[in-house]
């Protein structure tokens, strides 16, 4: 029977006997086809304008690059911020009271979009377009169309086309019917540059970077740019056998964008990072994998610390078992980024590696089914990145000293059916959680699929709290007011759920159901509303 997803509000939720976390399981992740699931190596007029200057992250720790509370928010890259922590901590109006008040989709928000849609929608308040302010949603599609919507009324202010999306059977193998746009871009708040990847195919198939102008839709000079890298090594770059999933990175006047294979591992691909001259964009450098195979394929890309170097993990080798320690599969690894990088190492401190990779090479249960993330500092521990993977362990990896094989700081496996996508993090002050999202049974907790709340110390994590079961979460978004009412927000494709639980006890206070949400996508919250990606909508919901 199914049950009202009302009637789990304000449910507490009780930690159970755990589960053996030693061996990781050989139980294949469950693969969604109905969302068109990209696995594995996954695809899956310059000028000034009078916007105002656009605040925006530089690291991961909680307060850097914060906006002042109370100010508008924009989202201008994956997850909120370079680390990839998904934390809103400059949100005023969405506290656990309102929320709990009245919080509903808002049924008038239906913009009409010409494709299916996989990138996370970015935001900026208060731009002029057009000759009016506007908030402004950000929404690409795989009809290779990037719009600029109302972000409280859904209206278009803006479409370009970035050129003639792929079909299919036009490349090696991949399970998405027209391919576009797939990845989430990012802005430059400094020249109001909004740069995305399109795979065309105008006259041959071609992964194209474009720079818009956020205010008309209009390319820069220079641009759309192909993406042509040079061969590293013995690694060639194959689009026909590539995908673009991962989101890109924008530092220090370079544009990063990480590449891995397409849905069924086929043809000869290999995990690239291109590093392009936003000024020049024939201007490429590129990090590959020497082996086949370990692409680069989560829908994070790449986190990126302080200092600005970038952090990857890399899934299976190909053919599956192939694992050797020169392929660099089921790997993270250490890139210098800014105005030169991507730039490697081949010495230990650069990667971490499992002491199992063979066997996850085995079993395809790839460690870079989910991105990496940068952790906001913890008191007394050497400065820390997460990581998860298809067999649901969780790691804490020195990022100063990643350390080769088997080097660790901490690991445990939590879910038996893996992490996907991303995670979030967040700490008020005193506490600091990783919100992994997984599927199958939970370490320590009733139930199947959701988030787990890790809390995180120098050593290791412990389990706060468990989200009600959730099918197929989406990477987890944080909103506070600083370190004051923190609320959890995490969506699941089936059936189509959002849900909202007060970090400080674990509480749901919001459930609803959108129209569709899809896999993968992180929901976004900025000034009071949340949005929720779905097949070929975005829902907006907020306090009424």
């Amino acid at each position: 029977m199914r049950t009202s997803m009302k009637s789990s509000l304000f449910r507490p939720f009780v930690l159970t006997a755990a589960f053996a976390s030693g061996a990781c399981s050989s139980e294949a992740p469950i693969i969604t086809p109905s969302d068109a699931a990209i696995t594995d190596s996954a695809i899956t007029d310059s000028g000034a304008t009078d916007a105002p200057p656009i605040v925006t992250d530089n690291g991961p720790r909680p307060d850097s690059g914060t906006p002042p509370v109370g100010a508008p928010t924009p989202v201008t890259t994956f997850q909120f911020d370079r680390a990839r922590t998904g934390a809103n901590r400059a949100e005023t109006r969405l506290t656990v009271a309102a929320v709990q008040a009245g919080f509903a989709r808002v049924a008038a928000f239906a913009p009409a979009l010409d494709g299916e849609v996989y990138a996370q929608p970015l935001y900026l308040p208060n731009l002029m377009v057009g000759g009016a302010r506007h908030d402004v949603l950000f929404v690409a599609t795989q009809a290779n169309s990037m719009y600029a919507l109302d972000a409280s009324t859904g209206a278009e202010l803006w479409r370009t086309s970035l050129g003639t999306s792929v079909r299919s059977g036009m490349q090696q193998c991949g399970n998405i019917s027209t391919i576009g746009v797939v990845s989430t871009g990012v802005i430059d708040p400094a020249t109001n540059t909004l740069y995305a990847v399109a795979f065309t195919n105008d006259g041959g198939l071609q992964f194209k970077l474009n720079a818009l102008d956020v205010t008309t839709g209009q390319q820069r000079a220079g641009y759309p740019a192909n993406i042509s890298p040079p061969a590293v090594g013995g690694s060639s770059f194959d689009p026909r056998a590539t995908g673009q999933r991962g989101a890109l990175q924008f530092s220090d006047g370079r544009v990063f964008v990480p590449f891995g294979g397409l849905y069924g591992d086929c043809g000869i691909y290999h995990g690239w990072v291109v590093g392009i001259d936003a000024a020049n964009p024939a201007q490429q450098v590129a990090f590959a994998t020497p082996g086949r195979g370990s692409g680069i394929w989560a829908v994070g890309g790449s986190a990126m610390d302080e200092t600005g170097r970038l952090f990857v993990a890399t899934g299976n080798s190909t053919p599956l078992g192939g694992h050797t320690p020169g392929s660099f599969g089921e790997r993270v690894i250490r890139l210098g980024g800014g105005a030169s990088g991507p730039t490697s190492s081949t010495d230990d401190a650069s990667f971490f590696e499992a002491s199992d990779a063979r066997m996850l090479d085995l079993q395809d249960l790839d460690i870079g089914s989910v991105s990496p993330m940068v952790l906001p500092p913890i008191a007394g521990a050497s400065r820390l990145l997460w990581q998860g993977g298809k067999a649901g362990v969780s790691y804490l990896i020195n990022r100063e000293n990643l350390g080769g094989t088997g080097s660790q700081v901490f690991q445990q496996r939590y879910f038996s059916g893996g992490n996907f996508g991303a995670a979030a993090a967040w700490s008020n002050g005193t506490d600091t959680f990783v919100f992994a999202p997984g599927r199958g049974s939970r370490a320590g907790c009733s139930g199947s699929g959701g988030v787990m709340a890790l809390r995180v110390t120098a050593t290791g994590l412990t389990t706060a709290w468990c989200s009600a079961t959730v099918s197929n979460p989406s990477p987890p978004a944080v909103s506070s007011n600083g370190n004051d009412n923190g609320i959890l927000w995490v969506a699941g494709t089936s059936p189509a759920s959002l849900r909202a639980i007060d970090i400080s006890n674990g509480m749901e206070i919001f459930a609803d159901a959108p129209p569709s949400v899809r896999q993968w996508t992180p929901v976004v919250v900025a000034d009071g509303r949340v949005y929720v990606t779905g097949s070929r909508t975005v829902s907006l919901f907020t306090t009424r």
